[in-house]
This record gives C-alpha cells, structure tokens and sequence, in this order.
C-alpha cells in the first residue's frame, strides 16, 4: 500500500492511498523536470497576461447566484433590464421560470443567457427548444451567433438523415445535446416516443425552452379547461425535464384554470389546477412580467410608434371595391333567407363562407375573384344534384336528410378553415399557393354540398336562388374586369414607394419597407406583380423585391431576413412582402421603420404582432411608422378603423391584459360585416373592454407579477449592480480579449489582428490570412467559415469560400442588426478554437509563469 500526495494544480496536496501491485501502467519517474523550471526564463509580459486572462475567463462561477458568467460571453449588448431572468433563475433549485415579457423585448435572449450560465455551470448538458415551426431556424441562428450555442433542428430531413448514417433502430434524440423542434412534432408520436425513452421518468441536466407557451394551455376555462394534444403532450414531455423555461408575451387568456394549468406545467409543486393563483408569492419567484411601455417611460431605449391612417377617398361609385362590397353584401342576405330552414350547424357553416369571401374581398379583388369563381361553381353543382334525387322517394329523401345533419358538422370544420387564414402554427402557412387553393376548393364544395343538400325546394327557394345566381355572376364580371390591374390601396403604395423609396427614379434611396398581407390564395402573388411592374425600368429593378410566407425554406427564410436587415448601400433589397406566417419572432428592424399592412387582421393580437416586426429592441431609429389603408365609402373599412384604433388602445392602457379581449373582439367579427349592422359593430368594438370578471382573474393572477414602472428602477439598479460586481470578477474587457487573440495567432505562427476603421469611422479588426493554416488542417476552413457572410442559396461551399472574404470583426455590440461585422465573443468559434490553444499551448509550458499559477 502505497500513499500519493498531488503535485499538480488541478487538487494539490491532496493525497490517495492505492495498491502498487495492482495499478495499471505504474512507473516511477526518476525525474519530473523541476531542475529545468525556468531555464527559459520569463515569458513576455503580454503573453503571460494574455494566458492568465484565458484561464480566468474559463473559470466558472460554481453555486454563487451572484456572479454572472453568460453576459460576458455573449455576442449581445448588455441591458440591465434583460438580467433579471437570470438573477431569478440561478436562484432556484430547479430552473422552472416564466419568462412573461412584451412583445420586442428580447425574450431569445433572455433564454439564451440562461442556458449558457447553466452549461457553463454544469446544471444542464441536454437543452431541447421547442417553438413554432416558423421561427425554428431563427432560435437556431441567434443562439449560434450570439451565444456560440450549436443547435440542429430535429425535423423528418434530420430523422432521415440519422437512420441512413447510423440505422433504423437510432434514437435520434441520443445523437446530440441540444435540439430545437417545431410544436407540431412534439404531438406526433414518431419523435416524441424516442424523446420520452431518452429522457426516461426524469432527466438530470435537462433543460426544455418552450417559446410561445400559451399555445399549451387549455383552449377553454371550464372547470379545468379543454386540454389540447399540445397540452397533454407537453405535460408528459416537461415533466422529464429537470429545468423548464416558458416563453410567452400573452400568458393569460382570462380564464383562471386555464392559466393555473399553464403554471401546473411548469411547475406542478407551486401549482395545481383547478387552484386560482392568488398573490405575489409563488408566481413572483416564477414569473417576470414586464411591458414595453413601461420600459419605454423608465429608461428608453424603444422608437415611439406612429400609426398613420392612409385615406383613401372619392372613389367613384362605380369603382369595383365599392360595387363588389356592395353585391357581396346583398349577396349574403339573399343566401341567408334561402337557407334559413336547414339545419343550424349546416347555416352557420354557409355564413362562415360567405365571411371568407368578404376577408378575400378586403384583401384584393384577385383573392376574392379566385375564390368567388370556385364559390359559384359548387353552389351550381350541388344545387343541381340536390334537384336531381327530389323525385327518388320518400325513404331515400330521409336518407338525403341524415346524410346531410352527419355533414353539418364537417362543414362547419371547413368553413371555419376557410374563414380563417392560417397563423405561424397552421400547417397550411407552410402550403405552396397550389395546395392551399386545391384545400379551399374541398372546403367550399364540402360546405356547399351540407347546405345545398339540406335545402328545402319550394318555389319562393327557387327564385331566391335564381337571385342568388344573378348576384354571383355580376360578381364575377366585375371582379374579372377588375383583376389583374392595380386597385385603389395598390396605386396608394406605389405612390408612397415612388415618393419615399424611388423620389430620384430610376435610383433608389437607402429606405426599406415591409409590406403585411394575409395569408390567402391570390394576394400575395397579385401584390409583388403589380409592385414589380411599377418599379420596371429602375435601377436593378429586378433585386428590389422579395416575399416571404410559411412556404419559404428556412435557409431561404434566414437569407431574406439577413438581406433585409443589410446595410441597403450592400444590398439593393426593398420590398419585402410578408404574410401572418412571419409575424412572430422573426427581426426586420436593422434598416426598416415602415410597416404596411396591405390588409388588416380581423383580431388586434395579431395586429399588434405585426407592428412588433419593427418596433423591438435594436431598432435604431427613433421613430417607426405603421401604416394602414382606409376606404371611408366602404362600410367594411369603418368597422375596421375602430378595430385598429382599438389595438393601440388596448397596447397603451391594458398592457398584459390585451389577450383578455382580442378573442371578445374577434368573437364579434366572426359573423362578418353586414352593411346594415357596421355601425353598430364599430361603437360595440369601441367600447369594448375585458370581461368583469376576466378583467378582475387577470389583474388578480397575472398583473401581480407585472413590475411596474415604480418598481422597474429598482429592479435595473439592482440588476447593474450584479453585472459590475460580476464584471469585475471575471475582469473580462475586450482590450485584453484582443491581446490574447493576438498571442495565440502568434503561437501558430501568424500575424497579430489588423486594426481598421469601417464606414462609419467606427474601429473594426481584420484577421491574417490563414490559408495555409487551413490546407494543413481541414478542420480550420469551418472554422474560418463562422467569419464569412452567410451561403447564398444554391451556392457551391468551395464557390462561395473563394468569393466570399472573412468579415472584419468588432468586440463591442454596437445595438443593431448587422450582418457587415462578426461579432467576436468568449464563446464564438473562432475565438474558442484559438483560446483552446493558447491554452493548452501554456499547459504544457514546465517554465516560470507555470509556477508562478500553482
């Protein structure tokens, strides 16, 4: 038995009794090398502080929730404000936080400084994000770029991908440790089985970030609400993770147990269903709750928001919005007398219709006509069946009628479709325009065929449908004359872009525009035809517009948005047009202070989604403009005006408790805008206001969490107070940062960085080349890859290497978006390859500066 005493740094002094004889590979070293220490002498005064600062910046900061590590190893500009998740999260056992901000504020971020404090230390090592399907491959980017955080996205490409390399029977969640995944996927059982068999019952050092949490509450506030697939899977899957973070600026929905479920789900010791949440207590520790507005009055730092109502007035009476709005209107009342005797379910559906025709209306004459004609056609079609089999008899007439009850209800699923264009989580966002119009088509024939078939045939029906039919093809021949040319909201915005984008026509000016429509068959396609045929003969006409939908590829998605938020002197982008598939959490604000929405959503939530594309943290300007169309001849646009009057009244005074009455609001657009009764709709939108009792559960349950204004002051001294004390003790600065970057290019042999000056004047640094570096090392190109601007689509990897420069890099976040610098932080590629060498470099190192460390 022999006793071992440590000499080295990593535990010395510290001694181990072992068995000699039974040691593997025991040898006794005759000489350590301590008679050669410092033969070499000193090494250089900048070399030495350079690998005294790597080792101090990789220390961890261990069980003191008080010194922070991830804001200082981030590629981000530090605000106080964004701290405060943190601070509460390392101040609990288990990471089980909501984070309740406002739309804008940077919640990716938050989270992202979470994760990265608990990997760095050891408190989580699986990290699994789960989000909607359409800002997948933004949560991928940003937590690479900012946080150095390699992500793969768990999809059917990646599923494939893992079965042919390693086999059928692969687990695909034990093939990495971090993964990001679409909610949709969390419900199929082809990738939430595997995930459940990784995890088992519970997974120590397991972190699970659901972005847009509301989506798992129960969708009703009964006595403990209708629990979706989406709930129930979450309940399963959150349960076998030992840390959960939530995301959500709409965490409420005024429904008590709804809201209780949510908080179950994230932390079911505090919370139970069924169990009102009553006072500051639990929720505080769990919940940060803050407002843009709020923000805004305290410390700045957001533009001030302009709504601008576009009028667009004296039409003739002749023109084709006004006739259809008005044939339309008639239309619909006519439908409704004939069908007021089938069954109700079946009615309901047929209105839902003819409200998806009107949404298509307001959107542009082209979506209404593609529609109206597939309308028209089916409503002949079924009218005619439905007359044939009068004469089969009684007992096949009753036959007729229970087929056409058991219809009702699919009919009013597809209506219902119809009538509601997809959002982010839809599947049908991600259709081509070919598939959505083939799923519109089955929708009104199926919602036809129910009403037609349970139709009573008597003689007054028949004229009424004869009216009907004389109503649809004056429709038809006004919307046909009308398409294809540009209507009176597309003449507006070619004005605006003509004036304020191209006033020196054929050159451009260096503004941008980001141009909202609905997602349905025609506009979309209809808007950038007529756009492009305006701005035909400018100045490289053809690169100045570009569209972004649910369909767009998430390469391709990341390639528009790194485009648009360019410098515009680099790229000659100008027009993006955008549906309700890119209205949650993808970043247009870098060159961009002006918003259209060419059509308006009938619920303020997703209005104010919008406007949130542009009015978010990093927009440097101090202003942003969002504009809408108004058409005062039109009955449909006055209801609408108080609809967006409305939203920002509801951003101003209600705050968090805006969800409270989007869904009251939406409730009453449901049933469409009849001539007769807009002014009624538009006085009872006006006065609309939370629920009593929804009003008073929400402030109760919800607002107690809210920091106000008073309290926000408090709460960012108190979080720069953290962030000094931590940045004095990781004693990082970019200055020293430099110098060690410098030493380790020295070690392998290269020149030190390159100071220079960009555009603005502002202090940039280029590095050496290191080509040779890279031939000798294949690994070295990737690295050096994370330096370049991003691949262009369809673009060669050796090809775009050859044509595409390393981008200078900063060392400071100035507060914007920008793809013209690389922002160099502890934890991007490049620098992380070269501190592991000098570190390692200066291990190996028996001279003074060594024992001078131990």
């Amino acid at each position: 038995r022999v006793s071992l005493a440590c000499a080295d740094d990593d535990a010395p002094g510290e001694t181990l009794e072992v068995y000699w004889d039974l040691e593997l590979d025991r040898r006794i070293l005759a000489q350590e090398g301590w008679s050669g220490l410092g033969a070499k002498g000193f090494d250089p005064p900048q070399q030495f502080g350079a690998f005294l600062h790597t080792l101090r910046w990789n220390c961890v900061t261990a069980t003191d929730p008080n010194l922070l590590q991830s804001p200082f190893r981030a590629g981000i500009k530090i605000d106080a404000y964004q701290m405060e998740p943190l601070r509460k999260a390392l101040r609990l056992a288990r990471v089980n936080l909501f984070i309740a901000d406002d739309t804008g504020l940077g919640k990716t971020i938050e989270a992202g400084l979470i994760a990265r404090e608990l990997l760095l230390r050891r408190k989580a090592r699986t990290v699994v994000v789960a989000a909607p399907a359409s800002v997948l491959e933004q949560w991928k980017a940003e937590l690479e770029e900012r946080f150095g955080l390699l992500f793969v996205i768990l999809d059917r490409a990646y599923l494939a991908g893992m079965r042919r390399e390693r086999g059928f029977g692969v687990n695909p969640w034990g093939t990495h440790s971090r993964f990001i995944v679409s909610h949709n996927l969390l419900i199929d059982p082809a990738y939430a089985d595997p995930l459940r068999e990784q995890l088992g019952p519970l997974a120590p050092g397991s972190l699970l970030i659901l972005d847009e949490a509301h989506h798992a509450a129960p969708s009703s506030g009964g006595r403990y609400g209708i629990e979706t697939r989406f709930t129930r899977a979450v309940r399963d899957l959150g349960g076998r993770f030992e840390h959960r973070l939530f995301l959500s600026a709409t965490p409420h929905n005024g429904h008590s147990n709804s809201f209780a479920t949510l908080l179950e789900l994230l932390d079911p010791y505090r919370f139970t269903r069924g169990v009102p949440v009553r006072g500051r207590g639990a929720l505080d520790e769990v919940m940060v709750r803050r407002i843009k507005e709020d923000l805004r009055a305290v410390q700045g730092g957001f533009p001030r928001r302009e709504v601008l109502r576009m009028v667009i007035d004296r039409l003739p009476e002749e023109a084709p919005e006004l006739v259809l709005s008005r044939l339309l209107d008639e239309y619909r009342g006519v439908r409704e007398e004939r069908l007021q005797a089938i069954p109700a379910r079946a009615r309901a559906a047929a209105g839902l219709l003819v409200v998806g025709l009107q949404q298509r209306l307001l959107s542009s004459i082209e979506a209404f006509a593609i529609s109206l004609r597939r309308h028209r056609r089916t409503v002949r079609e079924q009218w005619e069946r439905a007359a044939a089999g009068d004469g089969r008899g009684a007992e096949q007439g009753a036959a007729d009628l229970g087929a056409a009850v058991a219809a009702s209800a699919a009919a009013r699923f597809a209506a219902d479709r119809f009538a509601t264009p997809p959002d982010a989580d839809d599947e049908r966002s991600e259709q081509t325009d070919d598939e959505r119009a083939a799923e519109d088509e089955v929708q009104v024939e199926a919602v036809n065929a129910a009403a037609e078939r349970a139709a009573v045939r008597t003689p007054d029906a028949a004229a009424l449908w004869r009216r009907e039919q004389a109503l649809l093809e004056r429709m038809e021949q006004a919307a046909d004359a009308a398409r294809g040319r540009p209507d009176a909201k597309t003449r507006a915005l070619i004005r605006w872009i003509e004036e304020h984008l191209c006033p020196d026509r054929p050159r451009w000016n260096h503004r941008r525009v980001l141009i909202f429509t609905e997602n349905v068959v025609g506009t979309k396609r209809y808007l950038r035809e007529m756009l492009e045929q305006a701005v035909a003969g400018t100045e490289l006409a053809e690169e100045r517009i570009e569209t972004i939908d649910g369909h767009t590829t998430g390469a391709n998605r990341r390639e528009l948005q790194r485009r648009f938020n360019a410098d515009p002197a680099q790229d000659p982008l100008r027009i993006l047009i955008a549906t309700d598939a890119a209205r949650e959490g993808l970043n247009f604000q870098a060159h961009c202070t002006d918003l259209f929405h060419f059509d308006l959503p009938w619920n303020p939530g997703r209005i104010e989604q919008r406007n949130g594309r542009i009015d978010r943290k990093l927009q440097p300007a101090p202003r942003v403009r969002c504009h809408y169309f108004a058409l005062p001849q039109r009955a449909e646009d006055r209801v609408l005006e108080v609809l967006v009057r409305k939203t920002e009244t509801i951003k101003r005074e209600l705050g968090s408790l805006s969800q409270v009455i989007d869904d009251a609001i939406e409730r009453r657009l449901r049933d469409g805008i009849r001539h007769a009764d807009a002014g009624r709709l538009a006085r009872a939108i006006e006065a609309e206001g939370p629920d009593w009792e929804k009003k008073r559960v929400a402030a109760e349950e919800l607002e107690a969490a809210r920091a106000r204004r008073e309290d926000l002051k408090e709460q960012i001294e108190r979080c720069r107070g953290l962030l000094d004390r931590s940045r004095r003790w990781v004693q990082f600065d970019p200055e020293p940062f430099r110098a060690a970057l410098s030493c380790s290019l020295a070690l392998l042999g290269a020149e030190p960085l390159r100071e220079g000056r960009a555009a603005d004047g502002s202090p940039v640094w280029t590095f050496p080349p290191l080509a040779g570096r890279a031939r000798a090392d294949a690994s070295w190109a990737v690295t050096l890859d994370t330096l370049r601007a991003p691949r262009k689509r369809n673009q060669k990897l050796a090809d775009w290497r050859r044509e595409t420069p390393l981008r200078p890099v900063v060392f400071e976040d100035a507060g914007v978006l920008t793809d013209a610098t690389v922002h160099l932080h502890l934890e991007q590629r490049m620098a992380q390859r070269l501190l592991a060498r000098f570190r390692a470099q200066g291990f190996i190192r028996h001279d003074l500066s060594r024992a001078c460390l131990v």
